[in-house]
Order: C-alpha cells, then sequence, then structure tokens
C-alpha cells in the first residue's frame, strides 16, 4: 500500500479537487484506491465524488465509533475507488491512531490523504506528499512553509502540483516562470492544471468531466507519475 497526502499550507489552492480526480485517475489503472478526508469543518470529496450514502466516516474510526470498512462507501462513478469521508463531528487527528489507521488499510493499492494537519500525521507512513499551490504570490510563499515542514520532519518524497494557471500568468513576487514557483516552494514540480470553468462546474455539482477533456489526461499523467512512469507535464 502507497500512501499520498495532498496538502496545502492555503485555503483555495484546489488540493481536495486535486486529490479527488488523482484518486480517480489511479483507480482507472486499476489500482484498488482509498480516499480519506480528514478536513471536517468544510467537507469536499463527497461533493465532489457524488457520494451521498455515506453514514460514517473517518471522525467515527478514530473516536472508535466503528471500524475503517464500516465507514467506507464505494464511488460508484468511479470502478476502485473507495471514500472515507469526514464523518460525524471533528476528527480527532491523534497521529498515534492516525497511524493505527494508516497501517490497517493494506488492502488497498493506493490511499490518498486529504486535510491532513501535518504537525499530527504520521510522516514515516507516507510514500510522497503532494503540495498543491495556486500561481498567486500568497499560495507559493505557503506552500514552501509546507514544505519546509515537511523536509524538516524528514518526508521521503515531496512532490508539487500547480494548480488553477491562467492562460496568462502574472509575475508571481520574485517568481517568473514554473522553474521559479519550484525553486521557491523546493520540492519536485508532478503536475500542471490550466485553469477550466468546465473542472469547476463538475466539480461543484457532482458532473463527470469530459474523458476526452485535457484536465482527465493531465491526471491521467499526474497518477502515471506517481506510480513512478515518466510522463509528459501537459499544460496545453
Amino acid at each position: 500500500m502507497k500512501c499520498i497526502v495532498v496538502c496545502s499550507d492555503k485555503g483555495g489552492t484546489g488540493k481536495s479537487c486535486v486529490a479527488a480526480y488523482t484518486g480517480a485517475a489511479l483507480a482507472a489503472t486499476g489500482k484498488k484506491t482509498l480516499l480519506i478526508e480528514l478536513g471536517g469543518s468544510a467537507p469536499a470529496l463527497e461533493l465532489i465524488l457524488g457520494v451521498k450514502d455515506a453514514v460514517r466516516g473517518a471522525a467515527d474510526v478514530l473516536a472508535g465509533d466503528c471500524t475503517a470498512e464500516e465507514a467506507i462507501v464505494k464511488v460508484e462513478k468511479f470502478p476502485n475507488l473507495f471514500l472515507m469521508p469526514c464523518g460525524n463531528g471533528n476528527v480527532d487527528q491523534d497521529k498515534e491512531k492516525l497511524s493505527a489507521l494508516i497501517k490497517s488499510l493494506d488492502k488497498y493499492d493506493f490511499v490518498i490523504v486529504d486535510g491532513a494537519v501535518l504537525s499530527s500525521f504520521p510522516i514515516r507512513l507516507c510514500k510522497i506528499f503532494v503540495i498543491v499551490t495556486t500561481p498567486d504570490t500568497l499560495s507559493v510563499q505557503a506552500c514552501a512553509r509546507t514544505a519546509r515542514q515537511l523536509h524538516k520532519a524528514n518526508a521521503k518524497d515531496v512532490r508539487l502540483v500547480i494548480n488553477n494557471v491562467p492562460p496568462r500568468i502574472i509575475p508571481i513576487n520574485g517568481a517568473e516562470d514554473f522553474d521559479d514557483v519550484i525553486d521557491i516552494v523546493g520540492a519536485q514540480l508532478i503536475g500542471i492544471i490550466p485553469s477550466s470553468p468546465k473542472l469547476s462546474f463538475c466539480s461543484n455539482n457532482e458532473q463527470p468531466l469530459d474523458p476526452d477533456s485535457l484536465t482527465v489526461k493531465i491526471f491521467e499523467n499526474l497518477a502515471a507519475r506517481l506510480m513512478g512512469q515518466r510522463r509528459l507535464l501537459l499544460i496545453r
């Protein structure tokens, strides 16, 4: 089982969207993939994936009110994709409880965690950390802080996704292009996702993406790179 944490030190970067569609792309390759949502204040994965029948979730598992399997639902729109939503109440992100939960999920090929509090997360159990930023200055600086925190905690592999990239990027303070963003954040670039009204509409209205769209191909390549394959960084 390979655990991947999708994270950001700033709201609004689209990390839940990246987690959801990356999970769907991994599942489409035949890999049994589980998404876990720990950010209880604003659950998003259920909305993006169109899951309506979830009764329990991570909060209930970590509180000892149910087992992990009792809190996992199949995502009907995507074969091989499963979801453990937030559940009832705030998620108790206790490091020992999270460690026990992650270790119990070895039947899955990939476990993708969204909404983790990095200071409470068992860093050593995660194979890859994916930091999601947008091209704006505040987001890049916030993600640089996240990268420093992860490197200080001896994270194994830290990757970068630049999301919601407009056709023309307004120069960032201290950064003129993607190479500068990579240098500022200090992580290997694994994906660039152009801004897309269609992506925004689909993720907010439980609608599937066009399977022939550039966005789907970008997430397919992102998933392939997470599996160790060499793929192009598509932009347009």
